[in-house]
């Protein structure tokens, strides 16, 4: 087969200048294309074993070339059709296949993994389908948050790259170790997954992601147990052929210090071994008194090319949170209470530790072109201790509030392992992607704790009553080994699953998407005494149906159905009582647009999702005295979201999204029925956009400028009290420049809530007048960035 790099004929002929090191040719000629602004659609293996002495100099791209394949055997030549055919030298030789169609533009086009890729828009995803299928063919609704927006935006926290999505809504402020998240009214809490396997509840690190993917409603059918509102998908940096190394410096308000490194590139001369290390070292106090935190990341990983058809991934994450986590303020009335966000409501002496140590390896193999198999196997290691004064009640009227002391230890372990096979083929003149596979997860965890009464604080029986208008700490020292402990407790969960998907592609414009899963979860809960504390064995289907017509290039239109299995119902329910799993049901309709040659795209979603079998306490008083619980609770979330990610212009990125969520808790035996779900605002939106001066000749200039906004919401379940809405500004200004002839240097400076609004976030946990939230006021970060 013959391929050729299209050239215009006067751009063959401008010089630029490239510093191309020497090493594998198909690497050279990769770096070469990027660099002089050239796509490469394919992969050649006429490359293969072959090395290059580089280039380091001016060159056009027909002496580029000429360079960079002296002594390989190879040659070009110039159609007439002004394209250039690198083919094999020897005289009267057809064999052989030449480099892949590339083409010369006036902008350089990246590759969607590339370090400098400044693109907002992506146009492929694999959460959704487990396969590399364009969001425009796929009838789910997909964003997607590319690494370009996490480094416009200088987020630190998985949240700051999440609020870009519709529809998500943080619960956890500015607090460093859990990543909750509510999507589409319904808390997914912080298990979410990081390259397609489940992750133990954390938060992470943003220094080795790539993008995050939200793939909208239930994902059983694919993934086993969720929560019904989506599910986040954490995509890794993975190692490249090229080298590539970065070192970040960040600071700015409140003594925050960050400091990211980002370092890979080939370990072997044909690029058969490949690495990358990325690392993260982060201290920072607080807007709030007293709290601060400490995060300490690493992440290795290694690419190993075992043939052209033949590679296995391995990872390891080691990370490690530690300070002192703000556990939120009270109510008052129907609004937070009115004192400083800065006001701290526990104690200078509680401090909190988490740590994580995650490994795992995966197997990627094509038997033949249409034919893929991906195994994966992964194992985590968390340890978490915790010692805080949190509020138990509070009294409105004096602004006491009554403090419970805890301290925890937990360990969680988990193993699993995932195989995968894909297969293209066509039948009766239908193309189909077939997907069919099985993963197993295992999750065990044992804790202890000691709580309640505090023993060490004189006459008082909790630690000393705090006067949120008027605080006064350090009243008491806690003694842990002197307080009452907890029973320890151990925790196990096992579930395995089948699946079968299929991607049917009929009358060319129109797509079906069609597929089940079978689960298999066991769960069990006791204290070391071998008191049973509830426990659950379930088999469940979780189906899966989606339609989508492509009438015009730029235009689908798609629906789809779910069923699915949530998770267990782990509590104690009566011996003739059914017990059955969470389930949900959803119906979506929606439009996905793309436009400017797929620069920009666009997706309207209209849905309507039901949680059911929720448990509640028991009818019998007694018995819900005792924990027993019955499975009757519903709630109901519908709405629409509107997101929208990509170019204007070559110069003007921008990413958008508005959603309204209307919830409603449909069946409930507490007298919350008829109620909106806690921290779920009816509309909000968001829109940031980036500009670039280059048409202004200032080369590496740009500016960018965005508003968060979220309307009034309710604190509780209860609806007792409301969170306020707020529209939230934030700024930035960056320059980019090269030094000498190889490296990058990024200058950058945010302004985070440029006005200073203040607001909350969430209003801690549903059934909680305390434990609200706080917003962060005004916040400066700057960011020296080298990259070679």
């Amino acid at each position: 087969m013959t391929a050729s790099v299209a050239a215009h004929g006067e751009e063959t002929t401008n010089r630029k200048s490239y510093h191309i090191s020497g090493g594998s040719l198909g690497q050279a000629l990769s770096q070469f294309a990027r660099d002089a602004g050239i796509l490469f659609t394919g992969e050649s293996t006429l490359t293969d074993g072959k090395t290059s002495k580089g280039l380091d100099g001016e060159y056009t791209v027909e002496e580029g070339f000429r360079k960079l394949l002296a002594g390989s055997g190879l040659t070009y030549t110039i159609t007439d059709d002004n394209a250039v055919a690198i083919k094999v030298a020897e005289s009267g030789s057809d064999a052989a296949s030449t480099l892949p169609a590339v083409k010369v533009s006036g902008k350089a086009v990246y590759d969607a993994n590339d370090p400098y890729n400044p693109d907002y828009n992506r146009t492929n995803a694999s959460s959704a389908t487990k396969t590399d299928t364009p969001i425009m063919e796929t009838p789910v609704s997909i964003q997607v948050i590319p690494k370009a927006v996490m480094n416009d935006q200088q987020a630190v926290r998985v949240s700051d790259a999440l609020r870009n999505v519709s529809g998500y809504f943080d619960t956890r402020g500015d607090e460093f170790f859990y990543d909750d998240a509510f999507l589409r009214g319904f808390n997914t809490s912080s298990r979410q997954y990081i390259d397609g396997m489940l992750d133990l509840g954390q938060s992470r690190s943003l220094a080795n992601l790539e993008r995050v993917e939200v793939v909208k409603g239930p994902s059983a059918a694919l993934y086993g147990r969720l929560q019904p509102g989506g599910l986040i998908n954490h995509v890794t940096k993975r190692p490249l052929d090229t080298p590539y190394y970065s070192v970040q410096q960040q600071f700015g308000s409140f003594d925050l210090y960050r400091t990211q490194v980002d370092a890979t590139g080939p370990l072997t001369q044909d690029g058969a071994l490949a690495y990358r290390l990325n690392m993260e070292y982060l201290d920072s106090n607080s807007y709030i008194d007293y709290v601060n935190k400490e995060r300490a990341f690493v992440a290795p990983s290694l690419t190993w090319k075992i043939s052209p058809s033949t590679k296995i991934d391995f990872d390891f994450r080691y990370h490690e949170v530690q300070g002192i986590t703000n556990l939120g303020l009270p109510a008052s009335g129907n609004r937070p209470a009115n004192i400083p966000i800065s006001r701290f409501s526990g104690e200078p002496s509680d401090h909190d530790n988490f740590t994580l140590y995650n490994g795992g390896v995966s197997l990627f193999h094509e038997f033949t072109e249409a034919w893929k198999l991906v195994a994966k196997f992964g194992f985590n290691h968390n340890v978490q201790q915790f010692d805080d004064t949190t509020i138990q009640s509070f009294n409105e009227i004096t602004g006491d509030a009554r403090r419970l002391y805890f301290h925890s230890q937990f360990t969680d372990e988990s193993k699993q392992g995932m195989i995968n096979i894909t297969g293209n083929f066509d039948v009766l003149n239908t193309k189909h992607a077939l997907s069919v596979g099985w993963d197993y997860y295992n999750r065990s965890g044992m804790g202890e704790g000691r709580l309640s009464f505090c023993q060490t604080c004189g006459t008082q029986t909790f630690p000393a009553t705090l006067n949120i208008y008027n605080p006064v700490y350090n009243q008491s020292v806690i003694n842990v080994a002197l307080e009452n402990p907890k029973p320890t407790f151990n925790e196990r969960e096992e579930w395995y699953g089948f699946y079968i998907q299929d991607q049917m592609t009929f009358l060319d414009d129109w797509h079906l998407l069609y597929g089940a899963r079978y689960d298999q979860a066991n769960y069990t809960s006791s204290l070391a005494s071998g008191l049973n504390l509830g426990g659950a064995d379930d088999s469940e289907f979780s189906p899966r149906v989606g339609l989508l017509y492509r009438p015009i290039k730029e235009l689908s239109i798609y629906g789809n159905y779910v069923k699915a299995f949530n998770g267990a119902n782990t509590g104690l329910v009566v011996s003739e009582s059914q017990r059955e799993p969470e389930h949900s049901e959803e119906y979506e309709f929606g439009l996905k647009t793309e436009w400017f040659d797929n620069r920009l795209s666009a997706n309207l979603a209209f849905y309507e999702l039901t949680k059911s079998n929720v448990a509640q306490p028991h009818s019998n008083s007694l018995l819900a005295t005792q924990g027993y619980r019955e499975l009757v609770g519903e709630a109901r979330s519908k709405g629409i979201e509107f997101d929208i990610s990509g170019k204007l212009t070559d110069n003007w990125n921008l990413i958008g999204t508005y959603s309204l969520t209307d919830t409603e808790i449909t069946k409930d035996r507490s007298g919350r029925q008829g109620n909106q779900f806690a921290n779920v605002p009816k509309h909000a939106g968001s829109i940031w956009s980036r500009y670039e001066f280059t048409d202004f000749g200032w080369h590496g200039l740009w500016t960018g400028a965005g508003v968060f906004l979220a309307g009034q919401r309710q604190g509780d379940t209860a609806n007792s009290f409301q969170l306020p809405g707020y529209a939230r500004l934030d700024a930035a200004l960056g320059y980019s420049f090269n030094i000498g002839k190889s490296k990058k240097m990024s200058l950058q400076f945010n302004v985070d809530n440029l006005l200073d609004k203040e607001y909350y976030t969430s209003g801690g946990s549903s059934g909680s007048r305390t434990g609200i939230r706080t917003g962060v006021p005004r916040t400066f970060l700057g960011s020296v960035r080298i990259e070679f």
